[in-house]
């Protein structure tokens, strides 16, 4: 496990997964930039974090009566000032409009998208599955979301996705101390853009504990040992002796750089007139703030249904002949697998030994099972910056399904077609479901409906029991490749509510599949 990846040799494959990648990051980066600016007025928080970052072009952060320790103007005072210096950072640039607002996210979710390849091949994929791991991340509505909208959450992610990806470097290319200071510099920025974004640090701390834990059996013997392991110290004394050094000069790195970051957010909050006191009084707010927030918010929603997209939050709406709105909600059929993976993993390690999926599982739950124990008022978007590692544990559990590293013969032409149909399709299939299931029971009488509830749950099952059956190895390849094209095909039906296109009531309505949606 967190093996380094093997290069492609191949110098023709090689340039066709550059331009592969190329190609999604180029799709990706035209809709995330499609009419960004509108709608033109602030969506959602962006009052908060837009209107802040305009206060610190303006320079309206100095101390004012009677609390000296607010920073001027600011509202947005429990959050560090990282994430508003990149939104102002585009005020800068093209004015105190939408665009200007909108354009350093969109920025920011290109770059952690392009972490997605890199970071699943080091995670374990082979280079396919790494690919199909970027088209995934690629599809997933939230990310894009959250990549056209001023607010902090995707900052908190582009950095913790960098943090943990630099990580992997460090552990996998040499353990040159480089890398390690470039992981808790992008920690650092995490958490000063959010406090959670100190989650990353904690989750590039335990990856590089399992390397060593990897790393540990061949160092029992001197001949064998590393001698990043052993250096000068001889190998009769105790592993951890050993590896004590390191220890301390990561737990080192790890507290100071982030540290010196963080106070380093506030250097215009100094320069404005506020004193040490200030700031620390301001820090002190900011907890209780954090700790203890219990503001009622209708789409707010516990943590743990976030990642089977329960509570979608709406940014913008406007309804008449014609609905046109923004929603952050994460790709269905993509968080649906990565869950179903998210249980497999530990049960695949234990019974049959299997840890491809462990590494992305792992980092998921660091990152988002903390936020379970919080009692504050919370939303689904703080799922930002575990989104990419969904899509690399959605595709490990699929490569796991297919059981093999290679595509299968046309698998790429059998994920195009699926991708096709399912964008093409989702809404008539939708419709006849509705037919069966609701409209016609409600003519019919109820029993009807609990008798096609039964064939349905009765097809599923079936559907299962053949899938995992032993005789079905021999498709599992092409049933993961047409899950996968599902997966992304999917993301068309929810685009209009993402990008803001006017559609009708009708296709609304279609694509709201629980009330919880609305």
């Amino acid at each position: 496990m967190l093996a380094p990846p093997v290069p492609i040799a191949d110098p023709v494959r090689r340039r066709r997964i550059t331009l592969a990648v190329a190609l999604i990051l180029l799709i990706s980066a035209a809709l995330r930039l499609w009419q960004v600016a509108t709608p033109a007025e602030y969506m959602f928080d962006e009052v908060y974090y837009a209107k802040d970052a305009k206060a610190i072009v303006d320079g309206r952060v100095g101390p004012t009566a009677p609390l000296r320790w607010e920073p001027g103007a600011e509202v947005s005072w429990p959050h560090p000032e990282m994430g508003k210096f990149a939104i102002a950072a585009g005020i800068l640039l093209f004015g105190d409009r939408a665009f200007g607002w909108r354009f350093p996210a969109v920025i920011a979710g290109l770059v952690m998208l392009a972490c997605v390849y890199p970071l699943a091949r080091r995670l374990g994929l082979p280079p396919p599955w790494a690919l199909i791991a970027l088209a995934f991340a690629a599809a997933d509505t939230l990310g894009i979301a959250q990549s056209r909208i001023a607010t902090l959450d995707v900052f908190v992610g582009v950095w913790s996705v960098l943090c943990i990806l630099l990580a992997l470097r460090h552990v996998q290319d040499g353990r040159h101390v480089r890398w390690l200071v470039l992981c808790a510099a992008a920690g650092g920025m995490a958490a000063a853009t959010k406090w959670s974004g100190g989650l990353a640090l904690i989750a590039a701390a335990v990856l590089i504990f399992i390397a060593w834990l990897r790393d540990r059996a061949p160092a029992t013997d001197a001949a064998a040992a590393p001698a990043h392991l052993l250096g000068d110290v001889p190998s009769a004394r105790p592993a951890f002796v050993r590896a004590l050094p390191g220890a301390l000069r990561v737990v080192a790195l790890f507290i100071l750089i982030p540290a010196a970051l963080y106070v380093l957010s506030y250097v215009q909050y100094f320069a404005s007139g506020h004193t040490f006191a200030d700031w620390w009084e301001l820090q002190r707010q900011a907890e209780y703030f954090s700790l203890h927030l219990k503001a009622t918010h209708t789409y707010a929603s516990p943590a743990f249904t976030w990642i089977v997209d329960y509570r979608p939050v709406w940014y913008y709406f406007v309804g008449g002949t014609t609905y046109r709105g923004v929603i952050t909600i994460g790709n269905p059929f993509l968080w649906w697998t990565a869950t179903l993976g998210l249980i497999a993993a530990p049960i695949l390690a234990i019974l049959r030994r299997t840890t491809l999926l462990l590494p992305a599982a792992i980092i998921v739950v660091v990152l988002y099972v903390p936020w379970f124990a919080t009692s504050r008022t919370s939303f689904m978007y703080y799922m930002t910056p575990v989104a990419p590692f969904l899509a690399i544990l959605a595709a490990a559990a699929l490569l796991t399904f297919a059981g093999k590293a290679s595509l299968p013969r046309r698998g790429v032409l059998v994920m195009a077609a699926t991708a096709l149909a399912t964008a093409v399709l989702w809404d008539p299939i939708g419709r006849v479901a509705a037919w069966v299931f609701w409209h016609l029971p409600q003519r019919v009488g109820p029993a009807f409906g609990w008798v096609g509830v039964g064939v349905g749950i009765f097809l599923a099952l079936l559907v299962v029991i053949v899938v995992v059956a032993p005789r079905s190895r021999g498709w599992r390849p092409l049933v993961s490749m047409v899950v996968a094209g599902a997966i992304v095909g999917i993301a068309v039906a929810f685009l209009p509510i993402v990008l803001n296109i006017p559609i009708s009531p009708g296709h609304w309505s279609h694509i709201m599949w629980f009330p919880s949606w609305i």
